[in-house]
């Protein structure tokens, strides 16, 4: 049993004069009262020989009582074969207790074991915010109800707009074609309509009155709306030109010689119905022109 004994104080000898030549690290708090949950500063200061190694607590050390929020280390500074080394540790409690303390290690690195030292421990003392509590506690009720602002749900609308312009997309990628043609000929439809209302207007205007205005009025409008069916500038072309136009269209050239005489001529007294029968067969040019122009827009889905 004595020799046991010797052996172990043998072993620990070693390691109790390693220790005795550590210095103790220093660690302070930047101030001595700190509230509830208020972000605190803890100095932790190292000097030992330059041969030694020495590493600070890093963040998964145990901070109890208190909570880490950041820390900073600093470079190492030797000076006559002194280093020193030193971090700054924000930290925060929510404990209760009027003082508390705080004792963090240095670890010293050997070639085969690691030996923790710890600084004093520092202390902090809680400032209490309220002295004294009544039992029961008083609960104060609040019936009214708080104004919020209201705000626009922004996120929502765009997804509602981006979900309806890819709807849109989508149904004029697949029926856009068809949407186009439809319009065309309800513009056709439309237009001829509007003409053959006017033009009608103009020529019973004349059968009542026959006055050589309503004959030039129902000439240009039948010019100007050949013009926007044709797409061409008929309403500037001269009776030669419209008649080359049609490709010498018999009807065309005879309707429009016998307005044009009526017109210039003054000898619509003497031929109104011959008149007539001119402005009917330029309706009936209109109409004729309308169906092939609303042919070729039915054909041209036929060819997609």
């Amino acid at each position: 049993m004595r020799n046991l004994i010797l052996f172990t104080l043998l072993c620990l000898y070693p390691s109790a004069l390693w220790a005795q030549q550590i210095a103790l690290p220093s660690g302070t708090f930047n101030r001595d009262t700190v509230k509830l949950g208020e972000p605190l500063k803890y100095l932790l200061v190292h000097r030992h020989p330059d041969t030694q190694e020495v590493v600070l607590p890093s963040g998964k050390n145990n901070f109890a009582p208190f909570e880490l929020v950041s820390r900073d280390f600093y470079p190492t500074k030797t000076k006559g074969g002194i280093s020193t080394d030193s971090a700054v540790y924000t930290l925060r409690t929510f404990e209760t207790q009027a003082v508390q303390q705080l004792s963090l290690p240095v670890y010293v690195l050997r070639q085969s074991d690691t030996l923790q030292v710890f600084a004093p421990s520092a202390r902090v003392h809680l400032q209490q915010l309220v002295q004294q509590v009544e039992e029961p506690l008083p609960v104060k009720s609040e019936t009214e109800l708080a104004p919020v602002e209201e705000r626009f749900n922004w996120p929502y609308v765009l997804l509602w707009v981006v979900a309806v312009i890819t709807f849109l997309s989508l149904v004029w990628l697949l029926f856009g074609q068809a949407i186009r043609r439809k319009y065309k000929l309800y513009r056709l439809r439309k237009d001829h309509l509007y003409f053959a209302s006017r033009y009608g207007s103009h020529v019973d205007r004349f059968v009542k009155s026959g006055a050589t205005g309503s004959i030039e009025k129902a000439v240009s409008l039948w010019k100007n709306y050949l013009t926007k069916l044709e797409r061409s500038a008929i309403n500037s072309f001269t009776t030669k030109e419209i008649v080359e136009f049609y490709e010498n269209d018999e009807e065309v050239n005879t309707a429009l010689r016998i307005c044009d005489k009526a017109i210039y001529g003054n000898m619509q007294t003497e031929s109104e119905g011959e008149t007539n029968l001119a402005l009917g067969m330029l309706r009936r040019f209109a109409k004729v022109r309308y169906k092939t122009r609303r042919e070729q827009i039915n054909n041209a889905k036929n060819r997609q």
